[in-house]
């Protein structure tokens, strides 16, 4: 009986797996990753990644190292770095905080791309692309699921979220990947069917990020749409004539924001942004009309000549108002790591600052509380990212994405069509996500996942064509 059963794991192992990755999956997908302190999303792909190690161990070798080694040195020099933020002394942290943090926040997410990465490269490509499907799947529920969730409201309400998910800031990748998707399939597929069916799919998930209403996946869309003909197969004159369609729809759309509301009138913000970005921060409030109603308290430099000649929406207005407070103490030492996790620069520039009251001009207008610098994190990933480690770390992790994108880049051919296309789908989906990434943080359950899926589409390029 048992050596029944020992045939029956070796033989469905990766099965096993594969099921274990689809059931993290889901409960990433429905906003269920923290089910409890001792048992998460994540853990599904542990035991999975753990079963599939111990049971298929004899296919791993050398070269699995060699084509990981980019990404190893990538994050070995950021975990070096988030274990000398130790030795900060404007936010000192017991050394036990600072192994938590790297092991949240570092570590975790090298566990998910290895897991992945061994799992696609090795296992059989059937189980690989089923994996795949299961997350445009669960991309394709979660569209339907924010559009059912603005209906329930008579489409009368933003920020909308289904399921568990606690705010729009939680979701991104669950509408710039679809979005990514339907892009490279109208670009990628043969079939005039697919093509008009992909084009179908780029209007419903740009209403679901409508009814979602976080602006910058609309910024990485646009973006994202250039993108496949820039690294697909097109050349000649198809380039030029992309990019003058798009400089068009620029321009027009330039025309057509100035009729909308502050939220929407970006060109208002092209028009204001050089006199709101040479301000010093903590004069902004001057633009900001909740500085004057009451709603907020904002510095003394803010109010004290009144209201501006123009106004500037307040979300917008203290994103640059944050990037800018955290890229000036950045500036002040910049290879210095100083912080593990985006989510405790708010206190740190608070403290900051009051050390360092000739730099008082840098910080924020507005404060939510005595004891946070307006927000908890500047909402800009890539400045967060320069501030917490430094030029060494920006660049460690500048090189891991540009990693990524090469590798993926490098599989577009022809022989395997759906290998083809889950690259450039990866491709056109990490570029969005660096798009948004300059309008916001991400956050642990949006990182475990993109973690998973380039983890996968990294180990998908770099497997042995002969995989079944």
């Amino acid at each position: 009986m048992c050596v029944r059963s020992k045939t029956l794991i070796s033989r469905y192992y990766e099965e096993i797996v594969l099921a274990l990755f689809c059931v993290g999956l889901g409960l990433y997908a429905i906003g269920l990753d923290n089910m409890s302190m001792h048992f998460r999303a994540q853990s599904f792909f542990h035991i999975g990644g753990l079963v599939y190690i111990l049971v298929g161990f004899r296919q791993f070798g050398r070269e699995d190292l060699r084509a990981l080694r980019v990404v190893l040195i990538s994050f070995g020099v950021v975990i070096v770095l988030g274990l000398l933020s130790y030795c900060d002394e404007i936010m000192p942290m017991k050394f036990s905080k600072v192994l938590n943090a790297v092991n949240t926040h570092i570590v975790n997410y090298l566990v998910l791309f290895v897991v992945m990465f061994l799992y696609a490269r090795h296992a059989k490509r059937r189980n690989v692309m089923a994996f795949f499907v299961i997350f445009a799947l669960m991309c394709a529920i979660n569209v339907g699921a924010t559009l059912i969730e603005s209906w329930r409201y008579d489409f009368g309400r933003s920020h909308n979220v289904p399921f568990f998910f606690k705010a729009v800031f939680t979701y991104n990748i669950w509408l710039i990947a679809p979005m990514a998707l339907c892009i490279s399939g109208m670009v990628a597929c043969r079939h005039i069917g697919c093509k008009i069916a992909c084009a179908v799919g780029i209007i419903i998930v740009c209403a679901a990020m409508m009814a979602n209403g976080e602006r910058s996946f609309l910024v990485a869309s646009f973006v994202m749409v250039f993108v496949p003909f820039i690294v697909w197969h097109y050349r000649g004159k198809t380039l030029p004539l992309v990019f003058g369609i798009g400089l068009v729809a620029m321009v027009g759309a330039y025309h057509y924001t100035k009729g909308l509301s502050d939220r929407y009138n970006f060109a208002h913000m092209i028009d204001n942004f050089w006199e709101v970005v040479r301000t010093p921060v903590v004069e902004m409030g001057k633009y900001d009309e909740l500085c004057f109603s009451g709603q907020f308290v904002c510095t003394e430099q803010s109010t004290q000549n009144g209201r501006a000649d123009f106004s500037w929406e307040h979300s917008s207005l203290m994103r640059i108002a944050m990037s800018k407070s955290t890229f000036e103490a950045f500036w002040d030492a910049p290879w210095t790591p100083r912080v593990v996790g985006v989510f405790q620069i708010g206190e740190y520039l608070w403290r900051y600052y009051e050390a360092n009251e000739h730099r008082a001009h840098n910080r924020v207008y507005m404060s939510v509380n005595p004891h946070t610098n307006g927000y908890n994190h500047p909402h800009n990933f890539v400045v967060s990212v320069l501030f917490c480690y430094g030029i060494v770390g920006f660049v460690a992790i500048a090189g891991f994405v540009g990693f990524v994108l090469y590798t993926t880049h490098g599989c577009y051919d022809t022989r395997d069509r759906g290998r083809a296309f889950v690259a450039l789908w990866a491709f056109v989906c990490l570029v969005g996500i660096c798009v948004q990434g300059f309008f916001d943080a991400f956050y642990p359950n949006i990182l475990a996942v993109l973690f998973v899926f380039i983890g996968g589409v990294v180990g998908l390029c770099c497997a042995r064509d002969s995989g079944e």
